[in-house]
């Protein structure tokens, strides 16, 4: 099975997450990367940065591409971005499970196809 995939973006708005408040930053990051690994992606790096007194970035450098979250505690808002062109990345099902563990009470997800970067395959010429 070829695992490439033409590109997809979801771009997610979690709001009204009620069990955002309390969790540690260096729990959320943990916690978004074992997600992403139990939807098949490869995590080549990891980087997160907490804001002091508000929320966190952390950025996954995927072999798939690359997933980043934001992290608002004091209004209970997550922004999450995955990006990639593996059909081995299950991305909604990643989205689902974080939107189940925040608690988001509002939910927003837009499916953005993107440019195939990749060169065309030889077996595919007319």
């Amino acid at each position: 099975m070829d695992p490439h995939a033409p590109p997809v973006l979801y771009s997610v708005d979690l709001g009204e997450c009620k069990a955002l408040a309390g969790v540690l930053p260096e729990d959320i990051s943990a916690a978004f990367a074992a997600v992403l690994g139990r939807a098949g992606a490869t995590i080549v790096q990891a980087v997160s940065h907490v804001f002091p007194g508000a929320g966190l970035t952390c950025v996954l450098i995927l072999s798939e591409s690359h997933a980043v979250i934001h992290t608002w505690p004091e209004t209970g808002t997550v922004h999450i971005d995955i990006f990639s062109c593996s059909s081995r990345l299950k991305s909604l099902e990643a989205i689902d499970e974080l939107r189940r563990s925040f608690g988001a009470r509002r939910v927003s997800v837009q499916e953005i196809r993107r440019a195939d970067g990749h060169s065309p395959r030889l077996d595919a010429r007319p």
